[in-house]
């Protein structure tokens, strides 16, 4: 799957370390060092977005740990098996259509 380039360059503003990766059909965007919310420990983490349709969510992003820190969250995925890594996520719906970085950006507002 390609990504349109100035979805890229802005998903890089984010942070700009990012790889890409497919499994079972899905290609996802690993992010290096994403900054988390202010109230989020650890501060960084590295994050693996899934920019497509699965489980019933429009898109996932997944966060190498469970993070603590601000409200309480629903971690309805535990330690999931990606791309040969542990993964964490919590139940958040974004709505569909949004570019690569606004996703992010959409699923970090569960943290705060």
């Amino acid at each position: 799957m390609n990504f349109q380039e100035d979805q890229i360059k802005e998903l890089k503003v984010i942070s700009p370390n990012l790889s890409y990766a497919q499994e079972g059909g899905i290609t996802y965007i690993r992010i290096e060092d994403l900054q988390l919310p202010e109230s989020c420990v650890p501060k960084v983490v590295n994050a693996l977005l899934c920019p497509f349709p699965k489980d019933g969510y429009v898109s996932t992003l997944f966060y190498s740990v469970k993070i603590t820190g601000g409200p309480a969250r629903n971690w309805n995925r535990n330690g999931v098996r990606i791309l040969n890594d542990n993964w964490y996520a919590i139940s958040w719906q974004v709505k569909p259509g949004l570019r690569l970085a606004e996703m992010v950006q959409v699923h970090l507002k569960a943290l705060r």
